[in-house]
């Protein structure tokens, strides 16, 4: 043969070699609800919860006992996925209504860079000044504007939005390059609130059987709330589950990682925009065909930092030094359950500011770790309210302004002198000690603060230390005695939130409802 037939026998197999390669490279479609907590799905156990997207993940990859957001506010949890780094460390990105600056590196640029198509529906990089970067724009921005070709076609309950997230992941799918490796993501708005009242029970959700947390009362109007929550829940994950079967049908299922979590817990009081359990502990469960191992269980710590470089390492882009997380790619492929890498046994959380809930902005420090048996919190702030202002109007979320407004939260303010309710009233919104220890085997829902028995201060010293050590490793300015984020921007409109325009803005769309 001519030297230069060899040659270009040698370069078709190359190039086909390459072709090959880069169609082979794996998808990934990430799924993100939003305000779900991880005791939250029927196969965690939830009573009257069905949700057999996530189950369906569950049992045929991996679901995760032990994962967590760094901090339970939705825009900077999300942040936190896109960078890879925790949220002290993301700027004004650490807070919600912040901005998440251009410069910054994100996985989905990346991802983009190195040729995936990157696309999203529903929620995405919010409430911010900044959309979700994509190079393939479809559907929503900063207003919540969407395309009409992508509306439900059925008519969406109150509460509900009515973008038809698994259409908009169709129409992606139809018009990218059919051999081009993807990355989407699909951000369901729901179970956010607002709620249509006594939509759980409408939909066979009984309010009777559902379980309430300890730490609020139980009764009608709280298992109402919950059965309501519920529903929005499993709105979330049918959308999951059409994008499963979609992909299923086109032959693609097994060659994408698929991924469903949350990006805090849910809107009640204690849960979301605090670090207690239900409030940072996520739901999540990953499938990936036969490279993760069905029905597996596993322990390790993981958090949502963790999501960028497992991306990147997934699709084999070269990972960004300086990450605060780390890829989980070598526990995806492992066959073990239970505690995978030993050194997963703990994971970070904490908080400054959610809405503008007291005057002039002021945050709330708090930094957190969390292990199997206990929790240990580091208020830095125990002279102010952990929770927004007692008489200071946040937005329409009204007093207390960092629990979501609803009929719980109501229920505590209309009936916190009742000698039945107050303790409940003053676990969501005293003021705190400076320290908080919580044993985890006998006080799941953190009921009981230890830190001032003598024989917990062992333990609370070491992880008080290993806390600290930690937070300084990972460049908290708050190990530097620095507090920035009172000083950054908010970028919603402040004189609505001062005057409580939007509380009444939201008092008349619950009245017409």
């Amino acid at each position: 043969m001519k030297l230069q037939n060899v040659l270009l026998v040698f370069l078709a197999v190359f190039y086909t070699g390459q072709i090959v390669a880069k169609e082979s490279r794996p998808n990934i479609l990430f799924v993100i609800s939003d305000d779900q907590s991880a005791m939250h799905t029927s196969f965690a156990g939830a009573s009257q919860l069905n949700t057999p997207g996530f189950d369906r993940l569950a049992r045929q990859g991996a679901y995760f006992t032990h994962s967590f957001t760094g901090v339970a506010s939705c825009a900077p949890s999300r942040a936190s996925i896109l960078t890879g780094k925790s949220f002290w460390r993301n700027g004004e990105a650490g807070l919600l209504f912040g901005r998440l600056k251009k410069e910054r590196l994100v996985f989905t640029r990346l991802l983009s860079d190195a040729g995936y198509a990157v696309g999203l529906s529903g929620k995405s990089y919010l409430p911010s000044n900044q959309n979700f970067p994509s190079t393939y724009p479809i559907v929503a921005d900063k207003e919540g504007i969407f395309d009409q070709e992508f509306k439900s076609p059925e008519k969406t309950p109150f509460g509900i939005n009515s973008e038809n997230y698994a259409s908009s992941f169709i129409k992606f799918m139809q018009n990218k390059p059919k051999d081009q490796p993807f990355f989407f993501w699909l951000g369901t708005k729901e179970p956010h609130r607002i709620y249509k009242k006594g939509i759980g029970k409408e939909n066979g959700i009984d309010p009777k059987k559902v379980t309430v947390p300890s730490f609020l009362p139980d009764n009608q109007v709280v298992r109402n709330d919950i059965a309501d929550y519920f529903f929005e829940v499993q709105w979330a994950d049918s959308h999951l589950q059409r994008a499963l079967n979609y992909l299923q049908q086109i032959g693609q299922l097994n060659n994408t990682l698929v991924v469903y979590t949350s990006d805090n817990g849910m809107p009640f009081p204690r849960a979301k925009a605090t670090s207690y359990n239900y409030g940072v502990q996520m739901p999540l469960a990953m499938m990936w065909g036969n490279k993760i191992k069905a029905g597996r269980v596993i322990e390790d710590f993981v958090n949502h930092v963790d999501f960028a470089p497992t991306f990147l390492d997934v699709a084999g882009v070269d990972i960004p030094t300086g990450l605060s997380g780390k890829s989980l790619l070598p526990i995806l492929l492992s066959d073990k359950s239970g505690l995978v890498d030993a050194k997963r046994t703990f994971s970070l959380t904490g908080f400054e500011r959610h809405v503008w809930a007291r005057p002039e902005g002021e945050v709330y420090g708090r930094r957190v770790i969390h292990t199997k048996e206990w929790v240990y919190i580091h208020n830095f702030n125990p002279d102010r309210w952990p929770m927004g202002n007692p008489n200071f109007i946040a937005s329409h979320q009204g007093v207390f302004g960092d629990v979501d407004a609803g009929p719980t939260k109501s229920f505590l303010l209309a009936n916190k002198d009742q000698v039945e309710v107050k303790p409940f009233y003053e676990l969501a919104f005293a003021k705190l000690p400076q320290q908080e220890l919580y044993y985890l085997p006998t006080d799941p829902e953190q009921m009981h603060n230890v830190a001032f028995k003598p024989e917990n201060q062992q333990i609370l010293n070491k992880l008080k230390a290993q806390l600290m050590r930690t937070l300084l490793a990972d460049e908290d300015p708050r190990m530097q005695g620095s507090v920035p984020w009172k000083n950054y921007p908010f970028y919603a409109d402040k004189d609505k939130y001062l005057q409580g325009e939007y509380l009444l803005e939201y008092r008349e769309t619950q009245t017409k409802k």
